[in-house]
């Protein structure tokens, strides 16, 4: 299997901005990051406005994209899938105005990081994903899975192996079409990654898993790495590293999409990889949109270097 990658730097990566982008900006950054080549991007979150104002603009985004023509591929580029976040049923009905085949939901294996998130305990949010999911089946639509705190919570700490396995069977057991083992706030370590995969594999599928890490402590590559060892080919990050968890300080953003993209481009898992785009987009988010960029990548460019082996 190819590897497949999601950005997420409209939906997680924007969120933790300070301020809200306008609109018009928004999109902007939108045809920018369809010319960067992924697979998938994730779009927006359907959430109330009050819990992240920063995609208060959900709805206007997508009747953009959707209703107003900006999802039409221009001539030559690559077909690419959307995805949008829905916390609830309330926000699935809101996906489900447009043309948007995948909906990712949300479920930590923290009770405190879940509680702080939606509300919830932990066996509530799994009976609404399964409920979410059935009608995301009815509606001919796929979804996505995002299981939090898998390798640590701001809250909690590090849980035990068999509690976090035991929360990944009762996902698994939802039958999403994907699950995303997230590293919330970026405490993953490489061996964790192996004793994660090595129990939950037994119960899921590694064709449909995915690893959305952030990169914190600077370990998200090697983390990435074992995953790809381990049989894992789906992969989240962020344009130029932004973003980070509104509900966790001092996490830092994404990893980077462009320094995986390296990274896998330079062992030849991945080809024609349009980093003169991608860093192209990392500019006008830096200097345009002043977002706040964590890009290795960038920085050789902006130096006057060159990437390496690419």
């Amino acid at each position: 299997m190819e590897i497949h990658f999601t950005d997420v730097t409209l939906r997680d990566g924007l969120q933790a901005e300070p301020s809200p982008i306008v609109l018009e900006k928004k999109l902007a950054l939108f045809e920018r990051l369809r010319r960067c080549g992924y697979a998938r991007l994730e779009i927006t979150s359907f959430v109330h406005p009050k819990w992240i104002p920063q995609l208060a603009d959900s709805a206007e985004l997508c009747d953009a994209i959707f209703k107003r023509g900006a999802s039409t591929p221009k001539a030559g580029a690559p077909p690419m899938e959307f995805m949008a976040f829905v916390p609830n049923e309330k926000g699935l009905d809101r996906l489900l105005q447009y043309r948007i085949p995948w909906a990712s939901a949300f479920v930590a294996t923290s009770a405190a990081f879940n509680q702080k998130n939606v509300n919830k305990t932990v066996d509530e949010t799994l009976r609404e994903l399964q409920e979410l999911g059935t009608k995301v089946r009815a509606e001919k639509r796929r979804w996505r899975l995002y299981v939090s705190t898998v390798f640590g919570c701001p809250y909690e700490g590090a849980h035990r192996l068999e509690h976090t396995l035991e929360i990944l069977k009762k996902a698994a057991d939802l039958g999403p079409d994907e699950i995303a083992l997230s590293d919330t706030i970026g405490v993953a370590l490489p061996e964790q990654v192996e004793r994660i995969l090595n129990g939950f594999l037994k119960c899921y599928p590694a064709e449909k898993t995915a690893l959305h890490l952030h990169d914190t402590y600077g370990l998200a590559l090697s983390c990435a790495e074992q995953g790809y060892r381990m049989g894992v080919r789906r992969f989240d990050g962020s344009t130029g590293g932004v973003g980070g968890c509104p509900y966790a300080k001092g996490a830092s953003g994404n990893v980077a999409s462009e320094s995986l993209l390296y990274a896998f481009s330079r062992q030849n898992r991945m080809h024609s990889v349009p980093f003169t785009e991608i860093l192209k987009t990392i500019e006008h988010m830096a200097t345009d949109l002043k977002l706040t960029v964590h890009s290795r990548l960038y920085e050789i460019v902006r130096r006057g270097g060159k990437l390496y082996g690419v």
